[in-house]
């Protein structure tokens, strides 16, 4: 078991491509279910991101791979990696 305060301290890691995603800025949760739906990464090391734009992340609670000491490891397709949103 482990505290969502202490997931975020996490970096999270795509498998499929070593990509280094980021650190997790949310969770959302799904309050039927009682379960946690989605890890939500805002990446701050794009440029974009200090124009206010950026690359965010949604991470599928069912495409984590791991949890480890100092990551977290997910696998998902570079397809629907990208979601660019005003932040």
């Amino acid at each position: 078991m482990f505290k969502i305060s202490e997931m975020m301290e996490k970096e999270v890691v795509n498998v499929n491509n070593g990509k280094k995603l980021g650190f997790i800025n949310d969770i959302e949760l799904d309050m039927n279910e009682g379960k946690i739906r989605s890890l939500i990464i805002f990446n701050e090391n794009s440029k974009l991101y200090l124009l206010g734009r950026g690359e965010v992340y949604s991470i599928f609670w069912n495409d984590i791979v791991k949890v480890g000491c100092d990551t977290i490891l997910v696998k998902i397709d570079q397809r629907v990696e990208f979601n660019n949103i005003d932040i």
